[in-house]
């Protein structure tokens, strides 16, 4: 520890001796000699002398008052005892917490000298003891000096490395300190940031907050505009307090939009599906799966194409995890189900007092969400017109604005798009636009219905069984034989989807040990009981998909809301639900 202070050491004893006229010197617990003056200043940073007076001060902590060096019995086994030329010498230990860690000695070279050392022995022997407990002192408030700095720099670094900005002010609002993370978001340099007001970096109307909250607000959704950038933060204030005097807050910053984005991954990442979740090994539909699988790692849109029920969600799914974003967002927006006035708003965010009843903080949009990631757009044949020419303007700049704002953000998603409409026949008649369709139609790939894959019926079938099994609890084995052979026979309008619905059905009534034919045969019509050669295939379909509509109207009723209802049963935007009924 006196190694800290090595230079004011030296300078008392040369103060001492300028005063005193006698040598002084210190040394640390391991004898390696600290400060001297005199012929000793020379021996400065050498070891002393081993079984001397220091090193027995050092081991015991007793002072040591030498009157004839080199002939009394504390010198007798010194190593240097025939080689000493002082005349008297007074040692005292340095006692710093109780630990001994040094020693300092008045050592007498000239024997004129002696004889009034030895009168004034008491005297020293007060002042040396003095000076010792008050190098003992400096040397404590040094170490304690030093942990405190440390502490500081521990704590700098601590918050240096939070991903997340924090500001520190004193009770005025100056700026005590601030992190790297603010300093690289606001392109701010440190000092000059240091002492000056909080108003320079954060908006009036946000600082003017924290007194009427009394410096306590948690996690509160905010922007802040600078160098024509936006940054979407949730603040926390806490105050600092010494003595139960306010003195000061803590300001952190969140980023909101990053936030967003990590609780989405999280959620994905309990819900990642792959290639290998697909179920179907028939030969048609092997060759779909290996066209997805091929395109994946290209960044390139993809528009997949098939009928209702298909699974066009999960081969999206599947090509996201499959891709070089599959740690990015996967978003996932119904074009036919959002409200065609609110469509922008949901896609784009908007900002605050955009339009009645928007957020005072504004939103965030979902391509804002997903700027990296990878973002499905079902139902892409029930996006308004107006919305279609702002999709294509981003795909094609990268780049969005917020309904109400001024500033453009860039975005970077890879998208996928996907319908059950004959997009073709819509550009045709001018209900799909042309540019549009051809930006996404860069990868199409037609997923099969379930009647084009029929060996695949089986083996999807029991799939559902186990997984109903499980959900409620049954041991139902398997299928009857007439029950397989009316699922192979029938149509499957409703694809996937419709049979995964007829399993989760008779897993739930079924009384015998294997789905038999009488409990599922209410709920599917056999295609020969039904043929009519005048009738095309999507004829017969949007009938049966008619049908079962009027259906369930006449149980839930014919108004708006029970439309929306029935869509959300079906599984269906309510935009295409009009649609069907108007067909």
């Amino acid at each position: 520890m006196v190694d800290q202070i090595r230079d004011e050491l030296q300078e008392i004893a040369e103060t001492i001796k300028a005063i005193m006229g006698i040598d002084i010197t210190i040394m640390d617990k391991n004898l390696l000699r600290i400060a001297g003056t005199g012929e000793l200043k020379e021996k400065v940073g050498y070891i002393g002398p081993k079984n001397s007076v220091f090193q027995k001060c050092v081991l015991t902590g007793e002072p040591y008052f030498v009157k004839n060096p080199g002939e009394c019995s504390e010198c007798i086994t010194c190593e240097i005892k025939n080689e000493c030329d002082e005349k008297a010498e007074f040692c005292l230990p340095i006692i710093i917490d109780g630990k001994v860690e040094g020693a300092m000695a008045m050592i007498i070279f000239d024997e004129s000298q002696k004889e009034g050392f030895l009168k004034k022995i008491d005297s020293y022997r007060d002042f040396e003891k003095r000076l010792s407990s008050l190098i003992s002192s400096r040397i404590s408030e040094k170490n304690f000096s030093s942990k405190l700095e440390y502490k500081s720099k521990e704590l700098l670094t601590v918050i240096d490395s939070v991903n997340e900005g924090i500001i520190i002010i004193d009770g005025q609002n100056k700026i005590l300190n601030l992190n790297k993370y603010i300093k690289e978001k606001f392109n701010l340099k440190k000092q000059s940031a240091i002492g000056s007001d909080l108003k320079s970096i954060i908006p009036y109307r946000i600082v003017d907050k924290f007194k009427k909250s009394n410096y306590v607000i948690e996690e509160e959704q905010i922007t802040i505009e600078k160098e024509r950038k936006r940054y979407d933060f949730l603040l926390s204030v806490k105050p600092i307090r010494v003595n139960g005097i306010f003195s000061g807050s803590v300001i952190t910053f969140k980023d909101f939009n990053k936030l967003q984005r990590s609780v989405l991954k999280i959620n994905e990442k309990h819900s990642i599906f792959t290639f290998n979740n697909i179920i179907g090994d028939s030969l048609i539909f092997s060759k779909v799966i290996e066209q997805a699988k091929q395109i994946s790692k290209q960044n390139v849109p993809v528009l997949l194409l098939g009928e209702s029920g298909t699974g066009k969600e999960l081969f999206a799914r599947a090509i996201h995890f499959e891709s070089y974003r599959k740690s990015e967002v996967f978003m996932t927006i119904n074009c036919g189900a959002i409200p065609e006035s609110l469509v922008e708003s949901e896609l784009f965010g908007y900002e605050k007092g955009a339009f009645t009843g928007a957020s005072s903080n504004g939103k965030i949009g979902k391509f804002e969400i997903a700027k990296d990631g990878t973002i499905f757009l079902d139902e892409i044949g029930d996006l308004p017109l107006h919305m279609q020419v702002k999709l294509l303007r981003v795909l094609e700049e990268k780049e969005i604005m917020r309904v109400g704002g001024v500033n453009t953000i860039k975005v970077n998603p890879r998208i996928i798009a996907a319908t059950n409409r004959n997009l073709y026949k819509m550009v045709e008649k001018n209900e799909f636009r042309r540019d549009l369709f051809y930006r996404l139609n860069v990868i199409p790939i037609n997923i099969p219905s379930l009647r084009e894959r029929k060996n695949d019926i089986l083996q999807l079938a029991n799939y559902f069984l186990n997984r109903y099994n499980k959900i409620y609890g049954k041991n139902i084995m398997g299928f009857d034989r007439l029950a397989e052979k009316a699922m192979l026979e029938y149509s499957w309008p409703g694809n996937v989807r419709e049979l995964q619905n007829l399993i989760e059905y008779a897993i739930n009534f079924e009384t015998h040990d294997v789905i038999t034919l009488g409990t599922i045969s209410n709920r599917i019509l056999n295609d020969r009981n039904n043929a009519d050669d005048n009738k095309t295939l999507k004829n017969m379909v949007d009938e049966f998909e008619k049908q079962v509509i009027l259906k369930y109207m006449k149980l839930y009723g014919n108004n708006t809301d029970s439309k929306k209802l029935i869509a959300k049963k079906l599984n269906i935007s309510t935009a295409t639900l009009y649609r069907k009924l108007e067909d």
